[in-house]
């Protein structure tokens, strides 16, 4: 779903109704419809949504993921963007109930520390 630019939807399949959404480590969410609220201005402002996921980590039985997200996008104006971000997710019951999203210096500094390398030791890092 991501893949095909479709994440308010996949926010609304996946995403626990007593989720928590952090950016940079300050709380960007808390519940599904605050966090979708939140998310629906970005989305709406982009067209051309080509999702793009890499170093994609699952631990079924632990049930969290890591991966990168080099998502693409235009703006109204036209101009192109690209996200540059790490996401981390807790999952709970088949919906996640915590998700991370890195960024910037902070998402730099989680790779420098190893979270792409040994994904396994998550819950130390965050």
């Amino acid at each position: 779903m991501l893949r095909a630019g479709q994440v308010l939807e996949a926010l609304d399949m996946f995403f626990a109704d007593y989720g928590v959404m952090y950016t940079n480590g300050t709380v960007f969410g808390e519940g599904l419809d605050a966090c979708r609220d939140k998310q629906k201005p970005f989305v709406a402002a982009a067209q051309n949504i080509k999702g793009e996921i890499t170093d994609l980590f699952i631990d079924t039985e632990s049930e969290f993921c890591a991966f990168s997200n080099a998502t693409s996008y235009d703006d109204e104006g036209g101009t192109h963007h690209r996200i540059d971000g790490l996401h981390i997710q807790m999952w709970a019951d088949g919906k996640i109930a915590t998700e991370w999203f890195y960024s910037g210096e902070p998402m730099r500094g989680m790779i420098a520390r190893g979270l792409l390398k040994d994904p396994a030791h998550i819950l130390e890092l965050i």
